[in-house]
């Protein structure tokens, strides 16, 4: 179960990255008149920056399960087979 959710969030890491940009930019829309119409670029600035932040973060993390899945069964696999130096 916890590999299916996890292969669920990397997919989902991209949605989430558009929902953040996008958000952003309502947020910033809705805040124009405050920055003298420059709103929505400030908020999609703003949006880019912390998607970068969140999904590069969880992008590693998803990154270093799939390379220690890799170690585990490279070290399982050498674990089962007989040595020949014993």
């Amino acid at each position: 179960m916890n590999g299916f959710l996890a292969s669920i969030l990397g997919y989902m890491n991209a949605f989430i990255a558009l929902f953040l940009i996008f958000g952003g930019g309502a947020v910033g829309f809705q805040f124009d008149d405050q920055f003298s119409g420059g709103g929505l670029i400030v908020g999609l600035i703003v949006g880019v920056v912390l998607a970068v932040i969140i999904c590069g973060v969880l992008a590693i993390f998803i990154s270093m399960r799939r390379e220690l899945m890799v170690i585990r069964r490279l070290l399982e696999g050498r674990l089962l087979e007989p040595s020949k130096n014993r």
